[in-house]
């Protein structure tokens, strides 16, 4: 979803930027040209928030995958550690 919005945004700009070198090459309207302008400055922010967001799922599922694995070895060390003091108490 977010991948897919950040796209869109960035081609929207894309668009804005040609149709502002368009505006500057037929007739400069200095009125046109500050819309766009203010267009795709309002977009860049918009992809800048959405880049943000993206990044701070993509180290929450980081961590989580990290926290995971330590508890995987935890459980495997406890166990390993059971196992032994079984062993030792038997023989």
């Amino acid at each position: 979803m977010d991948a897919n919005a950040t796209t869109t945004a960035k081609q929207n700009i894309r668009q804005l930027l040609k149709q502002k070198a368009e505006i500057n090459a037929a007739k400069p309207d200095r009125k046109k040209v500050q819309r766009v302008q203010r267009k795709v400055k309002l977009l860049k922010r918009e992809t800048r928030a959405l880049a943000k967001v993206k990044k701070l799922a993509a180290a929450k599922t980081a961590a989580e995958a990290a926290a995971k694995e330590a508890a995987d070895k935890a459980a495997a060390a406890s166990a390993a550690a059971a196992a032994k003091a079984a062993e030792a108490a038997a023989g």
